[in-house]
């Protein structure tokens, strides 16, 4: 399959950053200390704001909140075990500037660390949790990406693992890839790989262009 866009949008947590350790010990301990079935939780939680997780187990109340942004904290201050996923570094070499922007349900401060963790620095532009009124699966951060390269998110494409963030790049308007198996409801226009080393991209006239070896999985 070969597809042509403007810019590609991409997500961070499981796509190109492997955080899924760390994100998975700090939720672990949540859930024991409140009481919440881990995985019911865990299955629900991934690409979503930190605040927004936190408030949908435990209501919105001031205490929930404080706890929110404790789990920040502590999420910000700990990367061991954090790495690139396959695939992400030679993408990113591909890609100019200013033909790509990261979307992400983590803060600014927390996305500079684990990219760094990594072995990148931040993109020239950027979306972060703090940066829209509602987070994932709601299309807001996606639309703002393509806002902010000066191009339409209709010409976009999206990269995502989770299901919040493909629905919101659904729900956007782009044409959204999926780094990982097909979850249960997901539409069947997103296409799907096994990581990113499943793509083969190129830059021609401005455009990016990429290749996609697609999984029916």
């Amino acid at each position: 399959m070969h597809l042509v866009f403007d810019a590609l949008l991409i997500d961070m947590d499981g796509t190109l950053v492997d955080s899924t350790a760390r994100v998975e010990t700090v939720w672990a301990h949540f859930c024991r200390e409140h009481g919440l079935d881990f995985d019911a939780f865990i299955a629900g939680s991934h690409g979503r704001r930190t605040m927004d997780s936190v408030i949908d187990a435990l209501g919105d109340t001031p205490a929930s909140r404080r706890i929110a942004r404790e789990l920040e904290a502590q999420e910000t201050a700990a990367t061991d075990g954090i790495v690139a996923c396959t695939g992400a570094a030679a993408l990113l070499a591909t890609l100019p500037a200013t033909s790509w922007s990261l979307v992400t349900s983590a803060g600014r401060d927390l996305a500079r660390r684990r990219m760094q963790a990594a072995g990148f620095d931040l993109p020239a532009f950027g979306v972060y949790g703090e940066d829209v009124a509602v987070g994932k699966p709601d299309p807001a951060c996606y639309v703002l990406g393509a806002q902010r390269l000066g191009v339409p998110v209709a010409a976009c494409g999206v990269l995502e693992d989770a299901p919040a963030g493909i629905l919101a790049g659904v729900g956007a308007g782009a044409r959204v890839l999926s780094v990982g198996p097909r979850f249960d409801g997901q539409p069947e226009a997103v296409v799907n790989i096994a990581g990113l080393d499943a793509l083969r991209v190129s830059m021609i006239d401005g455009k990016v262009c990429v290749d996609v070896e697609a999984t029916s999985q």
